[in-house]
Protein backbone atom coordinates (compact mmCIF):
# COMPACT_ATOMS: atom_id res chain seq x y z
CA UNK A 1 0.00 0.00 0.00
CA UNK A 2 1.28 3.29 -1.06
CA UNK A 3 1.40 5.73 2.04
CA UNK A 4 -0.85 8.11 -0.03
CA UNK A 5 -3.29 5.19 0.21
CA UNK A 6 -3.42 5.68 3.80
CA UNK A 7 -6.93 6.29 5.38
CA UNK A 8 -6.76 9.87 7.04
CA UNK A 9 -9.24 10.10 10.13
CA UNK A 10 -11.54 13.09 9.25
CA UNK A 11 -11.00 15.62 12.06
CA UNK A 12 -12.84 16.36 15.15
CA UNK A 13 -15.02 19.37 14.33
CA UNK A 14 -17.17 18.87 17.42
CA UNK A 15 -16.29 22.53 19.28
CA UNK A 16 -17.27 24.56 15.72
CA UNK A 17 -20.97 23.03 15.05
CA UNK A 18 -21.81 22.65 18.79
CA UNK A 19 -20.82 26.45 18.63
CA UNK A 20 -23.11 27.20 16.08
CA UNK A 21 -25.95 25.67 17.19
CA UNK A 22 -25.54 27.44 20.61
CA UNK A 23 -26.36 30.91 18.72
CA UNK A 24 -29.89 31.51 20.11
CA UNK A 25 -33.20 32.66 17.96
CA UNK A 26 -33.10 36.21 17.36
CA UNK A 27 -36.47 36.59 19.18
CA UNK A 28 -38.81 34.68 21.64
CA UNK A 29 -41.75 33.05 20.10
CA UNK A 30 -44.58 33.33 21.18
CA UNK A 31 -46.97 30.79 23.70
CA UNK A 32 -48.49 29.60 19.98
CA UNK A 33 -45.25 29.28 18.21
CA UNK A 34 -43.98 27.29 20.78
CA UNK A 35 -45.06 23.83 19.26
CA UNK A 36 -44.18 24.63 15.86
CA UNK A 37 -41.04 26.19 17.13
CA UNK A 38 -39.35 22.92 19.34
CA UNK A 39 -40.27 20.73 16.14
CA UNK A 40 -38.41 22.79 13.67
CA UNK A 41 -35.31 21.37 12.87
CA UNK A 42 -32.14 23.18 12.04
CA UNK A 43 -30.65 24.76 9.08
CA UNK A 44 -28.79 22.35 6.80
CA UNK A 45 -25.68 24.43 7.23
CA UNK A 46 -25.50 23.91 10.94
CA UNK A 47 -26.73 20.01 11.46
CA UNK A 48 -23.63 17.58 13.00
CA UNK A 49 -21.75 15.88 10.69
CA UNK A 50 -21.46 12.17 11.24
CA UNK A 51 -19.27 9.72 9.45
CA UNK A 52 -21.23 7.91 7.08
CA UNK A 53 -21.59 4.38 8.38
CA UNK A 54 -22.63 6.17 12.14
CA UNK A 55 -25.23 7.88 10.31
CA UNK A 56 -26.47 5.08 8.37
CA UNK A 57 -27.19 3.32 11.27
CA UNK A 58 -29.52 6.12 12.98
CA UNK A 59 -32.89 5.18 12.56
CA UNK A 60 -34.46 7.18 9.10
CA UNK A 61 -36.17 9.72 8.77
CA UNK A 62 -35.30 11.48 12.48
CA UNK A 63 -31.48 11.09 11.69
CA UNK A 64 -32.02 13.90 9.03
CA UNK A 65 -33.78 16.31 11.46
CA UNK A 66 -30.09 16.68 13.45
CA UNK A 67 -27.38 15.13 11.39
CA UNK A 68 -25.82 15.22 8.04
CA UNK A 69 -23.33 12.27 6.66
CA UNK A 70 -20.33 13.63 5.85
CA UNK A 71 -16.94 12.17 4.69
CA UNK A 72 -14.16 15.46 4.95
CA UNK A 73 -15.30 15.54 9.11
CA UNK A 74 -17.22 14.68 11.70
CA UNK A 75 -18.03 15.49 15.34
CA UNK A 76 -16.88 12.64 17.54
CA UNK A 77 -16.94 14.34 20.84
CA UNK A 78 -20.39 15.24 20.29
CA UNK A 79 -21.29 11.28 19.24
CA UNK A 80 -19.51 9.89 22.43
CA UNK A 81 -21.01 12.30 24.44
CA UNK A 82 -25.06 13.07 23.56
CA UNK A 83 -25.11 10.77 20.61
CA UNK A 84 -24.33 7.42 22.12
CA UNK A 85 -26.25 7.98 25.36
CA UNK A 86 -29.00 8.85 23.57
CA UNK A 87 -29.40 6.12 20.96
CA UNK A 88 -27.93 3.51 23.50
CA UNK A 89 -30.24 0.44 24.59
CA UNK A 90 -31.40 0.66 28.26
CA UNK A 91 -31.80 -1.80 30.48
CA UNK A 92 -35.61 -2.26 30.85
CA UNK A 93 -35.98 0.15 34.17
CA UNK A 94 -38.28 -1.47 36.43
CA UNK A 95 -38.41 1.87 38.96
CA UNK A 96 -38.33 5.73 38.73
CA UNK A 97 -34.62 5.49 39.89
CA UNK A 98 -33.56 3.36 36.99
CA UNK A 99 -35.85 6.04 34.06
CA UNK A 100 -33.64 9.23 35.39
CA UNK A 101 -30.53 8.05 32.83
CA UNK A 102 -33.12 7.89 30.66
CA UNK A 103 -34.74 11.26 31.15
CA UNK A 104 -31.34 13.02 31.67
CA UNK A 105 -29.67 11.26 28.73
CA UNK A 106 -32.59 12.35 26.42
CA UNK A 107 -33.47 15.50 27.47
CA UNK A 108 -31.31 17.42 30.16
CA UNK A 109 -28.04 16.38 29.19
CA UNK A 110 -28.57 17.70 25.33
CA UNK A 111 -30.22 20.64 26.69
CA UNK A 112 -27.12 21.77 28.86
CA UNK A 113 -24.46 20.77 25.94
CA UNK A 114 -26.17 23.62 23.76
CA UNK A 115 -27.34 25.95 25.77
CA UNK A 116 -25.17 29.28 25.20
CA UNK A 117 -25.18 29.52 28.44
CA UNK A 118 -23.58 27.27 31.07
CA UNK A 119 -26.65 25.49 33.02
CA UNK A 120 -26.53 24.04 36.81
CA UNK A 121 -28.77 21.02 37.04
CA UNK A 122 -30.22 20.27 40.49
CA UNK A 123 -31.92 16.48 40.86
CA UNK A 124 -34.09 16.36 44.48
CA UNK A 125 -34.91 12.77 45.63
CA UNK A 126 -38.33 11.83 45.61
CA UNK A 127 -38.42 11.79 49.04
CA UNK A 128 -37.31 15.54 49.62
CA UNK A 129 -39.86 16.58 46.89
CA UNK A 130 -42.96 14.57 47.45
CA UNK A 131 -45.42 17.49 49.00
CA UNK A 132 -46.42 20.27 47.10
CA UNK A 133 -45.75 22.82 49.55
CA UNK A 134 -42.41 24.25 49.58
CA UNK A 135 -41.06 21.33 47.27
CA UNK A 136 -38.47 21.47 44.93
CA UNK A 137 -39.55 19.99 41.28
CA UNK A 138 -37.59 16.41 40.94
CA UNK A 139 -35.82 18.35 38.16
CA UNK A 140 -34.06 21.84 38.01
CA UNK A 141 -32.09 23.87 36.12
CA UNK A 142 -30.65 27.34 36.43
CA UNK A 143 -29.41 29.59 33.61
CA UNK A 144 -27.52 32.51 35.02
CA UNK A 145 -29.14 32.00 38.51
CA UNK A 146 -32.49 31.53 37.52
CA UNK A 147 -34.83 28.40 37.16
CA UNK A 148 -36.12 28.87 33.87
CA UNK A 149 -36.59 24.76 33.43
CA UNK A 150 -37.79 22.34 35.48
CA UNK A 151 -39.06 18.93 35.46
CA UNK A 152 -41.84 16.39 37.72
CA UNK A 153 -41.19 12.61 36.63
CA UNK A 154 -42.83 9.73 37.90
CA UNK A 155 -42.19 5.78 36.50
CA UNK A 156 -45.81 5.58 36.55
CA UNK A 157 -49.28 7.08 37.67
CA UNK A 158 -50.45 5.25 41.17
CA UNK A 159 -53.24 5.66 42.76
CA UNK A 160 -52.82 8.55 45.28
CA UNK A 161 -49.64 10.16 44.35
CA UNK A 162 -49.54 13.49 42.04
CA UNK A 163 -49.80 13.51 38.04
CA UNK A 164 -46.72 15.32 37.39
CA UNK A 165 -48.46 17.35 35.24
CA UNK A 166 -50.30 19.18 38.37
CA UNK A 167 -47.38 18.84 40.59
CA UNK A 168 -45.33 20.55 38.53
CA UNK A 169 -47.62 23.30 38.65
CA UNK A 170 -48.10 23.46 42.28
CA UNK A 171 -44.65 23.38 43.12
CA UNK A 172 -43.77 26.55 40.95
CA UNK A 173 -44.51 30.03 42.11
CA UNK A 174 -44.42 33.10 39.50
CA UNK A 175 -41.62 35.40 40.17
CA UNK A 176 -40.83 36.13 36.85
CA UNK A 177 -42.38 39.52 36.42
CA UNK A 178 -43.40 40.01 32.51
CA UNK A 179 -41.42 36.70 31.54
CA UNK A 180 -44.20 35.31 29.35
CA UNK A 181 -43.51 31.92 30.24
CA UNK A 182 -40.91 29.54 31.70
CA UNK A 183 -40.44 26.03 30.46
CA UNK A 184 -40.07 22.78 31.55
CA UNK A 185 -41.58 19.49 31.71
CA UNK A 186 -43.76 16.41 32.85
CA UNK A 187 -42.31 12.49 32.48
CA UNK A 188 -44.15 9.07 33.51
CA UNK A 189 -41.90 6.84 32.57
CA UNK A 190 -41.18 6.97 28.83
CA UNK A 191 -43.62 9.41 28.02
CA UNK A 192 -42.47 13.19 28.06
CA UNK A 193 -44.11 16.26 27.20
CA UNK A 194 -42.63 19.32 27.19
CA UNK A 195 -44.20 22.02 28.28
CA UNK A 196 -44.52 26.04 29.42
CA UNK A 197 -45.63 28.13 32.35
CA UNK A 198 -47.33 31.34 32.38
CA UNK A 199 -49.01 33.81 34.08
CA UNK A 200 -52.90 33.98 33.78
CA UNK A 201 -53.85 36.57 36.52
CA UNK A 202 -52.71 35.04 40.09
CA UNK A 203 -52.17 31.85 38.65
CA UNK A 204 -49.66 29.11 37.06
CA UNK A 205 -51.16 27.62 33.55
CA UNK A 206 -49.23 24.83 31.90
CA UNK A 207 -49.13 24.51 28.50
CA UNK A 208 -48.53 21.46 26.57
CA UNK A 209 -45.95 21.72 23.88
CA UNK A 210 -44.72 18.49 22.36
CA UNK A 211 -44.86 14.76 23.70
CA UNK A 212 -42.20 12.26 23.56
CA UNK A 213 -41.59 8.62 23.76
CA UNK A 214 -38.40 7.73 24.58
CA UNK A 215 -38.95 3.95 24.47
CA UNK A 216 -38.91 4.58 20.31
CA UNK A 217 -35.49 4.97 19.35
CA UNK A 218 -36.62 7.62 16.25
CA UNK A 219 -38.16 9.26 18.66
CA UNK A 220 -35.07 10.24 20.81
CA UNK A 221 -33.67 11.64 17.66
CA UNK A 222 -36.90 13.87 17.64
CA UNK A 223 -36.54 14.70 21.31
CA UNK A 224 -32.88 16.72 20.06
CA UNK A 225 -34.75 19.32 17.80
CA UNK A 226 -36.95 20.35 20.57
CA UNK A 227 -33.72 19.67 23.05
CA UNK A 228 -32.15 22.47 20.50
CA UNK A 229 -34.64 24.67 20.98
CA UNK A 230 -35.59 24.76 24.27
CA UNK A 231 -31.51 25.75 25.20
CA UNK A 232 -31.89 28.42 22.60
CA UNK A 233 -35.05 29.79 23.82
CA UNK A 234 -33.49 29.13 28.00
CA UNK A 235 -30.98 32.08 27.12
CA UNK A 236 -33.36 34.35 25.46
CA UNK A 237 -35.29 34.27 28.66
CA UNK A 238 -32.29 34.31 31.05
CA UNK A 239 -31.21 37.28 29.42
CA UNK A 240 -34.66 39.53 29.35
CA UNK A 241 -34.53 38.94 33.03
CA UNK A 242 -31.43 40.27 32.98
CA UNK A 243 -32.60 43.41 31.16
CA UNK A 244 -35.86 43.60 33.27
CA UNK A 245 -36.31 46.97 35.02
CA UNK A 246 -38.35 45.40 37.55
CA UNK A 247 -37.17 44.31 40.75
CA UNK A 248 -40.55 41.98 41.01
CA UNK A 249 -38.23 39.25 38.44
CA UNK A 250 -36.19 36.69 40.95
CA UNK A 251 -36.13 33.16 40.56
CA UNK A 252 -38.61 31.19 42.83
CA UNK A 253 -36.37 28.44 43.48
CA UNK A 254 -32.36 29.37 44.08
CA UNK A 255 -29.30 27.61 45.20
CA UNK A 256 -26.12 29.45 47.14
CA UNK A 257 -23.13 28.85 47.75
CA UNK A 258 -22.25 31.03 50.55
CA UNK A 259 -18.47 29.75 50.77
CA UNK A 260 -16.87 27.96 53.52
CA UNK A 261 -19.58 25.15 52.66
CA UNK A 262 -22.57 26.75 53.57
CA UNK A 263 -25.27 26.31 50.72
CA UNK A 264 -28.70 28.16 50.73
CA UNK A 265 -31.80 26.74 49.09
CA UNK A 266 -34.48 29.12 48.87
CA UNK A 267 -38.28 27.72 47.81
CA UNK A 268 -41.49 30.04 47.05
CA UNK A 269 -41.88 30.93 50.54
CA UNK A 270 -39.21 29.23 52.90
CA UNK A 271 -35.13 29.44 53.24
CA UNK A 272 -33.09 25.86 53.89
CA UNK A 273 -29.72 26.33 55.01
CA UNK A 274 -27.15 23.96 55.32
CA UNK A 275 -24.35 23.56 57.49
CA UNK A 276 -20.94 21.43 57.49
CA UNK A 277 -20.47 20.30 60.99
CA UNK A 278 -23.10 19.65 63.62
CA UNK A 279 -21.79 22.21 66.14
CA UNK A 280 -22.13 25.08 63.44
CA UNK A 281 -25.50 23.83 62.85
CA UNK A 282 -26.37 23.20 66.72
CA UNK A 283 -25.33 27.20 67.58
CA UNK A 284 -26.83 28.76 64.56
CA UNK A 285 -30.37 26.58 65.84
CA UNK A 286 -29.61 27.92 69.47
CA UNK A 287 -29.52 31.66 68.74
CA UNK A 288 -32.41 31.67 66.30
CA UNK A 289 -34.14 29.62 69.64
CA UNK A 290 -32.98 31.89 71.77
CA UNK A 291 -34.48 35.10 69.74
CA UNK A 292 -37.58 32.95 69.39
CA UNK A 293 -39.78 35.50 66.63
CA UNK A 294 -39.12 38.14 68.89
CA UNK A 295 -37.40 40.54 66.22
CA UNK A 296 -39.63 42.16 63.58
CA UNK A 297 -38.18 42.54 60.37
CA UNK A 298 -36.37 39.52 60.69
CA UNK A 299 -36.51 36.26 59.64
CA UNK A 300 -37.31 33.30 61.97
CA UNK A 301 -36.60 29.48 62.12
CA UNK A 302 -39.38 27.02 61.61
CA UNK A 303 -37.83 23.69 62.03
CA UNK A 304 -34.57 22.14 61.22
CA UNK A 305 -32.76 18.75 60.36
CA UNK A 306 -30.35 17.07 62.14
CA UNK A 307 -30.13 14.76 59.75
CA UNK A 308 -28.87 17.12 56.95
CA UNK A 309 -27.47 19.32 59.53
CA UNK A 310 -29.95 22.23 57.94
CA UNK A 311 -32.21 24.92 59.36
CA UNK A 312 -35.83 26.22 57.41
CA UNK A 313 -36.51 30.09 57.72
CA UNK A 314 -39.65 31.95 56.63
CA UNK A 315 -40.07 34.57 55.42
CA UNK A 316 -38.65 34.19 51.78
CA UNK A 317 -36.80 37.76 50.97
CA UNK A 318 -34.88 37.90 47.37
CA UNK A 319 -31.57 40.11 47.37
CA UNK A 320 -32.07 43.41 45.71
CA UNK A 321 -30.84 46.86 46.85
CA UNK A 322 -33.00 49.70 47.41
CA UNK A 323 -33.01 51.80 43.67
CA UNK A 324 -34.25 55.45 45.06
CA UNK A 325 -34.34 56.94 48.17
CA UNK A 326 -37.82 56.19 49.65
CA UNK A 327 -37.15 52.46 49.53
CA UNK A 328 -33.82 53.25 51.11
CA UNK A 329 -35.40 55.00 53.70
CA UNK A 330 -38.10 52.08 54.44
CA UNK A 331 -35.39 49.47 54.28
CA UNK A 332 -33.01 51.46 56.96
CA UNK A 333 -36.30 51.92 58.91
CA UNK A 334 -37.10 47.96 58.95
CA UNK A 335 -33.53 47.48 60.31
CA UNK A 336 -32.58 49.98 62.92
CA UNK A 337 -36.04 48.56 64.30
CA UNK A 338 -34.91 45.19 64.12
CA UNK A 339 -31.82 46.30 66.12
CA UNK A 340 -33.66 48.09 68.47
CA UNK A 341 -35.31 44.60 69.15
CA UNK A 342 -32.25 42.82 69.08
CA UNK A 343 -30.21 45.27 71.23
CA UNK A 344 -32.89 45.34 73.84
CA UNK A 345 -32.00 41.22 74.10
CA UNK A 346 -28.34 41.78 74.62
CA UNK A 347 -28.02 40.23 71.33
CA UNK A 348 -26.13 41.52 68.55
CA UNK A 349 -25.73 40.50 64.62
CA UNK A 350 -22.27 41.13 64.01
CA UNK A 351 -22.14 40.77 59.96
CA UNK A 352 -24.89 43.56 59.34
CA UNK A 353 -24.71 44.52 55.23
CA UNK A 354 -27.02 44.12 52.05
CA UNK A 355 -26.14 40.24 51.60
CA UNK A 356 -27.81 40.47 54.87
CA UNK A 357 -31.30 42.68 54.40
CA UNK A 358 -33.21 41.33 51.98
CA UNK A 359 -36.67 42.47 50.01
CA UNK A 360 -39.67 40.30 51.13
CA UNK A 361 -40.46 38.19 47.88
CA UNK A 362 -44.56 38.54 48.90
CA UNK A 363 -44.51 42.54 50.18
CA UNK A 364 -43.03 45.82 50.31
CA UNK A 365 -41.51 44.73 54.05
CA UNK A 366 -37.37 44.69 54.42
CA UNK A 367 -36.13 42.16 56.89
CA UNK A 368 -32.39 40.99 58.47
CA UNK A 369 -31.03 37.77 57.68
CA UNK A 370 -28.19 35.46 58.12
CA UNK A 371 -28.09 36.00 61.90
CA UNK A 372 -25.57 32.83 61.60
CA UNK A 373 -22.97 35.19 63.55
CA UNK A 374 -25.31 36.72 65.68
CA UNK A 375 -24.04 36.42 69.50
CA UNK A 376 -24.89 38.02 73.30
CA UNK A 377 -22.96 41.53 73.36
CA UNK A 378 -20.48 41.82 74.57
CA UNK A 379 -18.13 39.53 73.50
CA UNK A 380 -14.26 39.48 74.74
CA UNK A 381 -12.50 37.89 71.19
CA UNK A 382 -12.30 39.58 68.37
CA UNK A 383 -14.22 37.76 65.67
CA UNK A 384 -14.10 37.85 61.73
CA UNK A 385 -11.45 39.28 58.96
CA UNK A 386 -9.14 41.95 60.58
CA UNK A 387 -9.31 44.60 58.18
CA UNK A 388 -13.01 43.61 56.59
CA UNK A 389 -14.52 46.62 55.52
CA UNK A 390 -17.88 45.68 56.19
CA UNK A 391 -17.04 44.99 60.32
CA UNK A 392 -16.22 47.04 62.88
CA UNK A 393 -12.80 48.26 63.19
CA UNK A 394 -13.32 46.55 66.92
CA UNK A 395 -14.03 43.36 66.08
CA UNK A 396 -10.60 42.69 65.16
CA UNK A 397 -9.14 43.42 67.87
CA UNK A 398 -10.92 41.96 70.95
CA UNK A 399 -13.77 43.05 72.99
CA UNK A 400 -16.82 44.23 70.96
CA UNK A 401 -20.79 45.06 71.77
CA UNK A 402 -23.44 45.81 70.16
CA UNK A 403 -22.42 48.98 68.73
CA UNK A 404 -20.92 46.52 65.77
CA UNK A 405 -24.59 46.91 64.06
CA UNK A 406 -24.21 50.30 64.01
CA UNK A 407 -21.34 50.00 62.10
CA UNK A 408 -22.77 48.23 59.30
CA UNK A 409 -25.96 50.57 59.43
CA UNK A 410 -23.36 53.08 58.59
CA UNK A 411 -21.86 50.96 56.31
CA UNK A 412 -25.58 50.11 54.75
CA UNK A 413 -25.63 54.09 53.80
CA UNK A 414 -22.32 54.05 52.29
CA UNK A 415 -22.35 51.43 50.17
CA UNK A 416 -26.03 51.87 48.78
CA UNK A 417 -24.87 52.62 45.41
CA UNK A 418 -26.31 56.69 44.92
CA UNK A 419 -26.20 59.68 46.70
CA UNK A 420 -28.10 60.45 50.08
CA UNK A 421 -29.18 63.29 51.92
CA UNK A 422 -27.36 65.68 53.94
CA UNK A 423 -28.78 64.53 56.93
CA UNK A 424 -28.46 60.91 55.91
CA UNK A 425 -25.15 61.84 55.38
CA UNK A 426 -24.52 63.12 58.56
CA UNK A 427 -25.89 59.96 60.35
CA UNK A 428 -23.55 57.71 58.38
CA UNK A 429 -20.97 58.98 59.65
CA UNK A 430 -22.07 58.91 63.08
CA UNK A 431 -22.43 55.26 62.61
CA UNK A 432 -18.79 54.92 61.39
CA UNK A 433 -17.33 56.44 63.97
CA UNK A 434 -14.12 54.22 64.66
CA UNK A 435 -14.91 55.23 68.89
CA UNK A 436 -18.00 53.04 69.39
CA UNK A 437 -18.55 54.99 72.23
CA UNK A 438 -19.34 57.70 69.64
CA UNK A 439 -21.69 56.37 67.72
CA UNK A 440 -25.51 56.50 68.09
CA UNK A 441 -27.95 53.94 69.37
CA UNK A 442 -30.27 51.81 67.43
CA UNK A 443 -33.16 54.07 68.92
CA UNK A 444 -31.26 56.99 68.04
CA UNK A 445 -31.01 55.94 64.45
CA UNK A 446 -34.30 54.36 64.47
CA UNK A 447 -36.22 57.82 65.89
CA UNK A 448 -34.11 59.91 63.24
CA UNK A 449 -35.31 57.95 60.85
CA UNK A 450 -38.81 58.53 61.41
CA UNK A 451 -38.01 62.58 61.79
CA UNK A 452 -36.72 62.43 58.52
CA UNK A 453 -39.79 60.61 57.03
CA UNK A 454 -42.07 63.14 58.92
CA UNK A 455 -40.23 66.03 57.75
CA UNK A 456 -40.50 64.64 54.35
CA UNK A 457 -44.11 64.20 54.76
CA UNK A 458 -44.78 67.49 55.23
CA UNK A 459 -43.28 68.80 51.66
Amino acid sequence: MHAGDAKVEAPDRSEYFVGRLRVPPQSLPTLLELPWHLQEPPPHHSRIPLARDVFADLPSPSRHFFFAPSSDCNCRSFTYEVLGPLVRPHIDPLTRDSFIPIWDDCINRPISKLCPFPITIVRKPVSESSSCTDSWPNLTAFVKNLCLWRGEETDCLREGTADPSSSIVDKSSWTFGDLPYILGYHAVGYTVTFCAFSRVQDRIARTDLVSIDLSNPAERLRALVACWRVAGILALLADACGTSSSTSVYSDFERVDRGNGKVVELTPNRVKKYFTSRRWWASVREVYNLLDRQLPHAEYMVDSSERELAVIFEPRGHSVRPSNGKQLMEALACVAKALVALHDLSFMHRSLGWESVVKRADGDEWFVVYLDEAAAAPQMYRHGEVGSTGRAPEMGCGAHGVKVDIWGFGNLLRTCGFAVSHVLKELETRCLDRNPEQRPTAADCYHQLLQIQSSLSTY
